[in-house]
């Protein structure tokens, strides 16, 4: 993982899990853009684009869920290697 962006518009609380993020993990790239392009997703639900690629969720907790389990996913990845 080396990128994630947030959309600035979307109203989904997702502020206070980007500044976590960027605190939390320096490793990552977390920026957070005017517009990411998924305007549709962006007004029903919290989302980010992990390197290009949407992740969605139906609330903030659950979207850090799923950021952490892509973290947690390439780890193991790479530990195999």
């Amino acid at each position: 993982m080396k990128k994630i962006h947030f959309c600035k518009k979307n109203k989904f609380a997702t502020k206070t899990l980007y500044q976590f993020l960027k605190q939390t993990f320096k490793h990552v790239k977390v920026k957070r853009k005017d517009c990411v392009g998924k305007c549709k997703m962006c007004k029903h639900c919290p989302f980010v684009l992990i390197d290009g690629e949407a992740v969605k969720a139906a609330t903030t907790d659950e979207l850090y869920d799923r950021i952490s389990y892509e973290m947690t996913k390439q780890w193991w990845a790479f530990r195999e290697k």
